[in-house]
């Protein structure tokens, strides 16, 4: 950290989470908000005095939240250096005319410059509409491509396509939440009037599930005036919406409710306002995360600017010990490659191990690829999938597979046979190591539940372990079914009595404790384990707490004993 020229340095990861704590984000009031940008990694205010940022590898990783750039660009910044931004993060900066610099690469994109020079994406595609601008088909020559190569051809209108270039992809689906809803809509009216309509209704959908809960912990009104801007908005578009059931109480947290209901099916291009929007992939779609602007830009347009991804493949093979779940795995390589080791790409998961997983532990390695940086996480269509889609829609769908000689930016291969429960140790998820190279880890808190450890499977996994068996003294577990139907299932497979009994805390559907807004969370200095998919400083309460990550099994073993452990009596 240094003051020198008004240029503030920090290192590599610098997250979203660091730059604007979620527990800010329904604060609307940019002069007040810019306080806190960067507080738990500089202090309050102390943004203030610099107009540069110079940083390592992976600036703006996590949440797709566009207040990040927004709050920074308020504070004062005039332009980050880093080694690599986050995509997501990058392409949130470039919507809003916030400068970027990566180190070491000449920048040479005609349609990201021609954005810049409009002076962001608002402008460049009102230009668009008035027809005074157009964009150039791709010159990519005939080439193989990949699995999501080829859709982004498809849906930008090209044949062929290649890492690197820019595209406008038409969106087949559109998902916002309660926690950006409502500023995407304000948005969308700026700039395309105060009677615009959305391209097509039925291809947008909202879910309320991120600050729903917010008030069992503290006071914010704003929170509710977020949730009925949502609400109001989707009422006046006839869009679909999923609205609280009760107080409180989401029909479902979006990224499992949606392949739940029937929306994603393969070959489709969805675009989210929420970075766990990969999670789709694992049905063969692409799918990516996205920020404010450009999710006003879907509404009126249908499309939206993407830089086409590398691939990487992951051949997981060998046979899956017993109680080795997909989060041990995506830990795995998580301390593997890093946070940074996917930036920008999509990671393709490939193996005889797919065949050994449900279809609920599949969602589970491609919602936490953006944990390594990913903007997709993308499954093959097979079997497995065909039955869950047509049990859940009676839409047809396009499957599309990349081709045999496909080029790769790397491909890696994992036997996976002596695979033992990972954990991951704060701050960061790439903190992995095997559970049983853990110090001694006592916990007071456990949680089970968000979109990557709420499903069916998660809940399935923590009742075998605590049938039968009790809580540690001074140990508080939460459970979170991840929407109504599966707390449903869960009540008729008797899981619900087996966690009453042993004595855990049931909570309502909704993201919650996840992202520092429902119960669950940490207080000062507590320790706790969490079935959910990331532990950034002060991400799940207070910014003292140490939140390790692991999977629902882990974390029910960890809570009958009192610290964290894979080990049943």
């Amino acid at each position: 950290m240094s003051h020198a020229n008004n240029v503030l340095n920090l290192g590599d990861d610098i997250n979203t989470d660091d730059i604007m704590p979620a527990n800010r984000a329904t604060i609307d009031d940019l002069d007040r908000l810019k306080q806190y940008a960067l507080e738990h990694v500089i202090g309050v205010g102390e943004l203030l005095q610099y107009q540069e940022i110079e940083a390592g590898a992976n600036f703006g990783c996590g949440s797709s939240r566009e207040i990040a750039p927004i709050i920074l660009q308020a504070a004062g910044i005039k332009k980050i250096r880093a080694r690599s931004f986050a995509e997501i993060f990058y392409r949130n900066s470039i919507n809003i005319g916030l400068s970027l610099e990566i180190v070491g690469e000449k920048q040479e994109n005609p349609v990201v410059e021609a954005i810049s020079a409009a002076g962001g994406l608002m402008s460049f595609n009102q230009l668009r509409r008035q027809g005074k601008v157009t964009i150039p088909a791709s010159k990519t020559a005939s080439r193989p491509m990949t699995l999501v190569e080829k859709l982004l051809a498809k849906a930008s209108g090209n044949a062929y396509v290649q890492p690197g270039e820019v595209v406008f992809a038409v969106v087949d689906l559109a998902l916002s939440h309660d926690a950006v809803a409502g500023a995407v809509a304000k948005t969308f009216y700026q700039h395309y009037g105060a009677d615009a309509k959305l391209w097509d209704s039925q291809r947008v959908v909202l879910v309320a599930d991120h600050f729903i809960q917010v008030g069992d912990i503290r006071i914010d009104l704003q929170a509710s005036v977020m949730h009925q801007q949502m609400v109001e908005f989707a009422k006046v578009q006839g869009c679909h919406l999923f609205d609280v059931v009760s107080p409180g109480e989401a029909a479902g947290i979006c990224h499992v409710l949606l392949p739940e209901k029937g929306f994603v099916r393969p070959g489709m291009v969805i675009a989210g306002t929420d970075s766990h929007t990969c999670t789709y992939g694992a049905l063969g779609a692409f799918s990516t995360g996205v920020g404010t602007t450009d999710m006003a830009n879907i509404y009126a347009t249908g499309d939206m600017w993407i830089r086409v991804p590398p691939t990487l493949v992951f051949e997981l093979s060998g046979t899956l010990p017993q109680h080795i779940s997909a989060k041990d795995i995506i830990l795995f390589i998580l301390g593997q490659i890093g946070c940074a080791g996917a930036t920008s790409k999509v990671m393709e998961f490939r193996g005889s191990i797919l065949t050994q997983l449900p279809f609920d532990e599949r969602l589970t390695l491609a919602n936490m690829a953006v944990e390594c940086g990913a903007i997709c996480g993308a499954i093959v269509p097979d079997d497995v999938t065909r039955e869950y889609v047509r049990s859940r829609s009676t839409q047809a769908f396009t499957e599309v597979i990349g081709d045999a000689d496909a080029e790769y930016e790397r491909i890696y291969q994992f036997d996976l046979s002596d695979l033992e429960p990972q954990v991951a140790r704060p701050p960061k998820p790439d903190r992995v190591v095997a559970i049983s190279q853990l110090e001694d880890v006592p916990i007071t808190k456990a949680f089970i539940g968000s979109c990557t450890g709420g499903k069916l499977y998660d809940l399935a996994q923590a009742a075998a372990v605590l049938k039968g068996r009790h809580l540690a003294a001074g140990v508080s577990l939460f459970i979170v079914p991840a929407s109504v139907e599966i707390r449903e299932k869960a009540q008729s497979l008797g899981y619900l009595d087996i966690f009453e009994r042993a004595g855990a805390q049931m909570l309502k559907s909704g993201c919650g404790a996840c992202i520092n807004s429902g119960l669950g969370v940490l207080d000062k200095e507590e320790t706790g384990v969490y079935a959910t998919n990331r532990n950034f400083k002060g991400r799940s309460g207070d910014p003292t707490g140490k939140n390790y990550l692991a999977s629902p099994r882990t974390v029910a073993i960890s809570a009958i004993n009192g610290k964290i452990s894979d080990r049943l009596d």
